[in-house]
């Protein structure tokens, strides 16, 4: 009989593999959200579209009425925002590849990072900019109109986080 001592014992997955892989999954899941964002027209509420969240309007996105929403996308530059949600998932790839790395690289994914944010705040500052000057052609009574809306999707988005 062989000395149960002498067996080699099994090799165990390190910390550091298993964070990476659970990094890794939710890169992937985050990488199909945003393809399936941009794919789907109107979010599950109705009135949320996804594409317009992906622009950083949050809120505005569930409180603009559809008309107001048609006007606002209308206002992107679509060559520019295609640019920049490329962007955006080719620095989520290079991220998963940093993650990926034996040894973790840092640097790689730092940088990585850094395209990400800088790609994110593109489509925001094109969201925020197509927002404003939608918002400018509204007059009073609309403006308070999606003030009241946009009340009313805040208290709805604070629900959810009970």
């Amino acid at each position: 009989m062989s000395d149960p001592a002498a067996a080699p014992k099994p090799a165990r997955s390190g910390r550091g593999v298993r964070i990476a892989l659970a990094l890794s999954l939710a890169l992937n899941l985050l990488i199909l959200g945003l393809v399936a964002g941009a794919v789907l027209a109107v979010g599950p509420r109705g009135g949320d579209d996804p594409r317009l969240r992906t622009l950083g309007l949050g809120p505005f996105a569930l409180a603009l009425s559809r008309e107001d929403q048609e006007a606002v996308r209308g206002r992107i530059d679509r060559d520019a925002l295609r640019t920049e949600r490329r962007a955006l998932g080719a620095s989520l790839l290079q991220l998963r590849q940093a993650l990926l790395a034996e040894p973790f690289d840092r640097a790689a994914a730092e940088a990585a990072l850094a395209r990400s944010r800088a790609a994110a705040e593109a489509l925001q500052g094109q969201g925020h900019a197509a927002l404003l000057d939608q918002i400018g052609t509204m007059d009073a009574a609309e403006r308070a109109a999606l003030a009241d809306r946009l009340e009313r999707a805040l208290r709805r988005l604070a629900g959810r986080d009970r």
